[in-house]
């Protein structure tokens, strides 16, 4: 196994180290390609449901001041605003908030990082995040954040890309482009073990952890290009992303669309009535 294969290894299971180059792969990522990730999303389907819109359903209607962390492009803080509360964005990489910020709705665009967040103590009602628990180096640092900024009683709600469920009947074709690609779509560290002890050390007490499969379609070269755009895959090439975009495209041509299952899990928190611990 070689180093980068290593790293990628350490960060499926929770353990990237200090040095891993990380954070530089995501800045350039999204750097080259800002949207991506949430045009991908936003077409990933369960019935007539996408994932932005199963983690806006975990914010109550009574919230007056709701904060997307990790915002991207700003479709997940334009599916929560309703025009009568406060949502606020907050993204660090220009590019991105430049496409949150031209892409409308009422919303307040921040320029900040989820470990500081830039604003004050228990301060709102709500805090999501649709990507920011796998992107960010160390998710603790943003469950701390979250809960600093939570009235008590407060609600924090994530959501990211996890390995189940997977229906059986797409599994093949799962597989078969992970081995294309020559990487597993990677992130900092894995959650599946670690979510509760997460956020109890930050004084959040989970009340919901739920779990749905999506599907995006792939009918044609733009679809597929736009699918391997969007994975994480510092572990992959470029010869290996292109190999896997045209067996894509030549199964969709002979068979018709392909179906890539696309599994997610929804966490739902409230934050206790007394001080949270935060991270030693």
């Amino acid at each position: 196994m070689d180093l980068s294969s290593a790293r990628e290894a350490a960060r499926r299971i929770g353990l990237g180290a200090r040095e891993d180059p990380w954070p530089d792969y995501l800045a350039r990522f999204h750097e080259e390609r800002p949207g991506v990730i949430q045009e991908v999303i936003g077409r990933c389907r369960a019935g007539q449901r996408n994932p932005y819109a199963w983690l806006a359903r975990s914010v109550s209607r009574t919230a007056g001041v709701v904060v997307d962390v990790c915002c991207g492009a700003g479709a997940l803080s334009r599916e929560i605003a309703n025009g009568q509360r406060l949502v606020i964005g907050v993204e660090r990489n220009d590019s991105e908030l430049g496409l949150a910020e031209h892409g409308g709705g009422q919303i307040e665009w921040v320029h900040g990082s989820e470990d500081a967040l830039p604003l004050a103590d228990s301060s709102v009602d709500a805090v999501v995040t649709s990507m920011g628990m796998v992107t960010t180096p160390d998710p603790r640092v943003l469950v701390a954040e979250a809960s600093r900024v939570l009235r008590p009683g407060g609600v924090f709600a994530c959501m990211a890309p996890t390995v189940r469920p997977v229906p059986v009947s797409m599994l093949r074709t799962v597989l078969e482009l992970t081995a294309r690609v020559g990487s597993t779509p990677s992130f900092p560290g894995a959650l599946e073990l670690r979510m509760n002890d997460l956020l109890a050390e930050c004084g959040l007490h989970k009340v919901e952890d739920a779990r749905s499969c999506y599907t995006y379609s792939v009918s044609g070269i733009s679809d597929a290009d736009l699918l391997i755009g969007a994975m994480y895959l510092p572990g992959s090439t470029r010869a290996r992303r292109r190999s896997a975009r045209n067996w894509l495209v030549r199964r969709a041509a002979g068979r018709g669309p392909v179906d890539i299952a696309v599994p997610m899990r929804r966490v739902v928190a409230q934050k206790e009535a007394g001080p949270a611990s935060g991270i030693a």
